[in-house]
């Protein structure tokens, strides 16, 4: 806490020193631009929101080069993300917390919301930030107002709305990791009454991971997409916006690289290393090529795998001006569809023995594979009154329904470790909220926020192997092969949060503020591999929180400085993770509760503009994330043949082996992240300007195990970015380099000791892992 207290002090020191020789110069600019957030429901201030929110704007969405999800973390220190080789098993993380599991019945712990429209699956979110004119990072429990499932946060992104007049832009990137996009916007008015906006993008990416076994680049990308809004007064007090989008991105290939393998292994009782194998099949062959390590872009593999992403949304708003207030629907229709294929044994050896090759779904293959479809819809209903007068007196009542259904076949094999089963989720929210604030006199405002939510959760798994049997009552023993009628499941479950706050100005443009808030996390039912009949009788429990959080906003030296300060407290009760568990004498990857975690910490967060043609900003987050209790935890693998803290379980017995991972970190959460940019403008003569800009992200160590495998551990790195722009009139031409320094960094680890008897990591790889250069041209009028 006090190395948090020392860097909160040099951010704002480093911040506010070029202010303070100018307190006394007069300026025409008003200094930093005002920021409006719809963080409480309501349009209001970000300096005067009780919450903790980084606000993204446009202007930093261009200057940072925010194209993707996975880019917010360059702006928002207490962001970090989990990355796989498929977008359904990634994870966002805020302060620590965030959701990594298989199962399609599990929530994440932040929500995304789009323009209103809450995402079904996470995985929808990892996709292009196209035409966005701002993005909300709010940290904490916001379940009140945003839904149950934000239970860590929420990620508000607004897009850009039709303009008044007709104006339109348009871009082409290109870089040297042989990578190009496209993209531009069109906007303006149809009639007096109504305007509309297109915006459009198409980008492609080689891929930084090569196949030595057909030469392929994996890791690819290619993906497009189109969005359309509508807006159209039909009175002078109703106003209708129809919006609707369509998106596409896909691979030819995806991979993760060695990073490290174990070739001096000795088991416990054996006198030489073990070989490592697959199946039997020793694996050394497939590295030929291949030097293990941070720095490795190399694979092998027989079957180069794919992702197919495809989603379509559309939302009407209706927005009623009653004169104290206005009332608001919202309606929108989501249909998300994705589908895979990925080498599971990593090699390209023939390791099925007699098995037959594979042939499905994209190419003949020699090893061992998986792939499978998703399919995800949902509904979503919301009506609101908003109060708009600016007495002491502000209100938002509403009502929410929601109604989603997620498909998904799952197929492994064909030599061992099969799978072919079929899994169905349905939900069905209905909720009430409120939130009120109340100004007096004395500057003090007082907040409060209650939702209730009704949800139930259906569910349905038929396993389609030949081996599966049939279970047909509580007491008989079955893998839920087809006809087992009771391997469906229903759950209702009915709670209430609420949040209350505290907001004291207490100089001009400076406030405090205090506030408890409660968070919640339903039922969920484990749908994936491994699935049995207790998994319908026995739903992982919800996962709940209580947040406590303090912390000042303030503007200085005539509105040229910016400085926030939180500070934050959250326990969490069953808190729902994936992980290895021992079930029936065998270990299998489960979601379960994992138990009491608390995450505490101090961010801040602070912006300068001490001339006109200088910027500076920074954020810091110190998060202490851990497991305050987790006695039972499986081993990690390979841990039970090397000890060290892993032992028979005695209370209660029969889960294996097991260690106590209490008072332990969670994953990919750094202790210390932060970020620091600038940019200074001048002035080239004529109609001519210049930018440089320059960003710089930091985080401590991490590891990506629950359960602890040393192997699965990150260093901390730094990444340093930077961009130089030329703008002449309405074209705009910037040169830039991301990772200057080549600083190799990894999204992911894995550790794959139960398929090859040694410890052998695997790593995925993002592509910002990589230094490279790019040109950025782009036109407006």
């Amino acid at each position: 806490m006090r190395k948090s207290i020392l860097l909160a002090s040099a951010a704002a020191t480093v911040l506010a020193a070029p202010c303070l020789a100018l307190a006394q110069e007069k300026s025409e600019s008003t200094g930093l631009a005002e920021i409006v957030v719809t963080a409480t429901k309501r349009s209001a201030n970000l300096q005067s929101v009780p919450v903790a929110v980084t606000a993204i704007t446009g202007e930093t969405i261009q200057n940072q080069r925010i194209n993707e999800f996975g880019d917010l973390t360059r702006a928002a220190a207490s962001l970090t993300l989990t990355q796989s080789t498929a977008s359904p098993n990634n994870a966002i993380i805020l302060r620590g917390i965030g959701t990594y599991a298989f199962s399609i019945g599990v929530e994440p712990s932040v929500a995304v919301i789009i323009d209103d429209v809450p995402v079904v699956q996470q995985a929808q979110a990892f996709d292009n930030l196209a035409d966005v004119e701002r993005i909300e990072v709010l940290r904490g429990p916001q379940g009140t107002l945003f839904g149950k499932n934000a239970s860590a946060g929420a990620i508000n992104i607004v897009t850009r709305d039709p303009s008044p007049r007709l104006e339109g832009r348009a871009s082409a990137t290109v870089t040297t990791d042989h990578a190009y996009k496209v993209d531009g916007a069109l906007s303006g008015p149809i009639s007096d009454s109504t305007g509309y906006r297109v915006s459009a993008y198409y980008g492609h990416y080689d891929g930084n991971v090569r196949n030595l076994s057909n030469g392929h680049r994996l890791n690819d990308n290619t993906s497009y997409g189109v969005h359309g809004k509508l807006r159209s007064e039909l009175t002078d007090k109703l106003v209708l916006s129809l919006s609707g989008s369509y998106a596409r991105s896909k691979s030819d290939g995806t991979a993760a690289t060695l990073r490290y393998i174990d070739l001096n292994y000795i088991p416990a009782g054996a006198t030489t290393p073990v070989i490592p194998k697959y199946n039997g099949v020793p694996i050394l062959p497939a590295l030929a090529g291949i030097t293990p390590g941070p720095n490795n872009r190399r694979t092998r593999v027989d079957d180069d795998g794919f992702t197919d992403n495809k989603q379509a949304s559309f939302s009407g708003k209706l927005s009623y001006d009653l004169g104290f207030a206005n009332l608001i629907s919202v309606t929108s229709y989501q249909d998300w569809k994705y589908n895979f294929s990925a080498d599971v044994d990593g090699t390209d050896l023939a390791v099925n023995g007699a098995a037959p090759n594979v042939t499905n779904p994209i190419a003949p293959g020699v090893g061992v594979s998986n792939s499978g479809p998703y399919h995800a819809t949902s509904f979503t209903q919301e009506v609101r009154l908003t109060s708009k007068t600016e007495g002491p007196l502000s209100y938002v009542v509403g009502a929410f329904y929601a109604d989603s259904k997620t498909t998904r076949a799952f197929q492994r094999g064909p030599a061992l470790i099969l799978a072919n089963w079929t899994g169905w989720q349905s939900t069905r929210s209905l909720a009430a909220f409120a939130g009120v604030d109340y100004k007096f006199p004395t500057n003090t405002t007082v907040s409060g926020a209650v939702r209730l939510n009704n949800e139930r959760i259906q569910d349905s798994f038929v396993n389609l192997l030949s081996t599966a049997t049939v279970y047909t009552s509580p007491t008989s023993i079955g893998t839920c092969g087809a006809g087992s009628q009771l391997c469906a499941g229903t759950n209702t479950d009915t709670v209430a949060t609420w949040k209350l706050s505290v907001n004291q100005e207490l100089a001009p443009r400076v406030t405090g503020y205090v506030s408890v808030a409660t968070g919640y996390k339903g039922f969920a039912y484990d749908i994936s591999s491994g699935y049995t009949p207790l998994r319908t009788q026995n739903p992982v429990q919800p996962e709940k929180s209580t947040s406590y959080e303090g912390g000042i906003k303030s503007r200085f030296f005539d509105n040229r400085v910016q400085l926030n300060v939180a500070a934050f407290l959250t326990n969490y009760n069953n808190f729902q993770a994936q992980s290895s568990q021992y079930i029936n004498g065998a270990l299998q990857q489960k979601l379960n509760n994992v138990g009491k975690l608390r995450t505490k910490g101090v961010e801040v967060e602070a912006q300068a503009k001490p001339v006109d043609w200088l910027r500076l900003d920074a954020s810091v987050a110190y998060t202490d994330a851990q497991v305050l209790s987790f006695p039972n935890a499986a081993c990690y693998p390979g841990q039970a043949q090397t000890g060290a803290g892993c032992a028979p379980s005695t209370n209660p017995p029969g889960l294996g082996n097991v260690q106590d991972r209490s008072n332990t970190q969670l994953p990919n959460s750094p202790k210390l992240k932060f970020n620091l940019g600038a940019s200074l403008e001048h002035d080239l003569g004529g109609d001519m300007k210049g930018v440089l800009g320059l960003t710089y992200q930091h985080q401590s160590k991490v590891n990506f195990d629950l359960l602890g495998n040393p192997l699965a551990e990150q260093k901390g790195y730094g990444v340093l970015n930077a961009s130089a722009s030329v703008e002449k009139g309405d074209i705009k031409a910037t040169l830039f380099v991301n990772n200057l320094f080549n600083e190799h960094f990894v999204s992911g680890i894995g550790d794959g000791f139960g398929s090859y008897g040694v410890h052998l990591t695997t790593q995925v790889l993002s592509r910002d892992s990589d230094r490279y250069f790019g040109l950025k041209v782009e036109t407006k009028f």
